[in-house]
């Protein structure tokens, strides 16, 4: 078995509770899979049999306040474990249920598998122990998981995370299903889940064509059998800068995400400017073609504003780290490009998009270049700052209002091209310019 998870000791004394009172909680879902697969498990989920809502609530607030969460199926959420009723056809509540009828409501049989935490014991009612031998995802019951859609999307995501085949019926299955009636916040947490905390989120390309799910991201879809440089095609192309930016996550949600959108979606424009010129590959133009799309893709993912500017931004700057060193360009250029966007994303992004296209893991002076600039100068991750305030120029006559906004931006530009380094050095030179120098 996995190491422990650090909820186990509360769990094992709730369940002790719970039994005192009449019921049985049992662990159920990923975290049973984990422990089997010696990982440690991420999340922690109980479903309790034999007690009304009422009891189950009693209990609980013996460890805690109830805090009840989900408008359709009740689930509490205690000491950071969710715990719920098992969940009868339509998502009714149903502490009668016996275990192996609720496990039945599970999407995959690997998913399936419920653990005692008093004693340790396996209950294993759908072949999810042979199926995590042959690393097999399969389905537990084709009505139940044709119930929620989205769990096509689960089986792509656990198919980059736990690396498995897809049972050829499931996949069928899924094939047939659509996403059209799920919720895009829905959607967008399972893909969050693939991108952000999947091992090899590459295979989760793979996982939507078995699936059929590239039909649902049609600006995806594109991609397939889009001529690119360095791979198959552009869907290739994607999958490739997938595998390395996952290379650069560094576990932080707010910093993976954005980043791993912009893998997901930089190849998007290539599709409408790609073109052979005798027999060279040509797609001049396929980053603000891309930019432009990013918005309608993030519609049906995450429609978080500053999201989308973020991965916009990256996208359409995708080369620019490359073209800044082959066009020999000095520091003021690349403080403005770390003006425009996030530069420690984007240099990430671009090693990335470099190493998709050359190989693992080619040199890339360019971003060596890029780095070492906004290192020395406190800009990696960071945009630059104006020195002067409006405070600085009223001291000099200059009043609040548009001219002021005027100078201001003059200066900043001029600190930009390394006309002064330091507040002074600004005041001297706005001076200069108000005489005539």
């Amino acid at each position: 078995m996995a190491p422990e998870s650090p909820a186990d000791d509360w769990v094992t004394d709730f369940a002790r509770v719970v039994a005192a009172a009449g019921g049985r909680a049992l662990e159920a879902g990923g975290a049973v899979r984990d422990r089997l697969l010696e990982r440690a498990p991420k999340d922690t989920d109980l479903e309790v049999y034999g007690l009304s809502a009422a009891e189950l609530e009693v209990v609980i607030a013996r460890f805690g306040p109830v805090r009840k969460v989900g408008a359709r199926l009740g689930v509490y959420v205690l000491e950071g474990v969710e715990i719920a009723l098992p969940q009868a056809s339509g998502g009714v509540e149903d502490p009668a249920l016996t275990p192996e009828a609720a496990s039945r409501r599970r999407d995959l049989t690997v998913n399936a598998l419920l653990r005692d935490p008093l004693t340790d014991d396996i209950l294993d009612f759908h072949g999810g122990r042979a199926d995590l031998a042959r690393r097999r995802l399969r389905m537990v019951d084709g009505a139940t998981f044709s119930e929620d859609p989205l769990r096509i999307l689960r089986v792509v995501r656990l198919h980059a995370e736990l690396e498995f085949a897809i049972d050829p019926a499931t996949a069928a299955l899924c094939r047939r299903l659509a996403l059209a009636g799920v919720a895009w916040e829905r959607i967008g947490q399972e893909m969050e889940r693939w991108l952000v905390g999947a091992r090899r989120p590459e295979r989760g390309m793979d996982a939507l064509i078995d699936t059929g799910a590239e039909r649902h991201f049609p600006h995806l879809a594109r991609l397939l059998g889009c001529p690119a440089s360095g791979a198959t095609d552009a869907w290739g192309l994607t999958r490739a800068t997938l595998a390395a930016a996952a290379d650069a996550r560094v576990g932080s949600r707010e910093r993976d995400w954005p980043l791993m959108l912009a893998a997901l979606v930089a190849a998007l424009g290539r599709p409408d400017v790609t073109r052979w010129a005798g027999r060279r590959l040509l797609a001049r133009g396929h980053t603000r073609a891309a930019a432009a799309r990013v918005a309608l893709f993030l519609h049906g993912v995450d429609r978080s504003r500053d999201r989308a500017q973020a991965v916009t931004a990256l996208v359409r700057e995708q080369d620019a780290v490359g073209a800044l060193d082959a066009s020999g360009a000095d520091r003021p250029a690349y403080r403005r490009l770390a003006r425009r966007l996030d530069t420690d994303l984007l240099l990430r992004l671009a090693r990335a998009r470099h190493q998709a296209e050359h190989g693992s893991p080619p040199a890339f002076p360019a971003g060596d270049r890029a780095e070492a600039i906004w290192r020395s100068e406190d800009l990696l991750g960071k945009a630059p700052q104006p020195l002067l305030q409006g405070r600085d120029l009223v001291a000099l006559g200059i009043e609040a209002g548009p001219e002021m906004g005027d100078w201001l931006e003059r200066a900043f530009q001029a600190q930009l091209d390394g006309a002064f380094s330091d507040r002074e050095g600004g005041v001297a030179w706005v001076r200069s310019r108000l005489s005539g120098g």
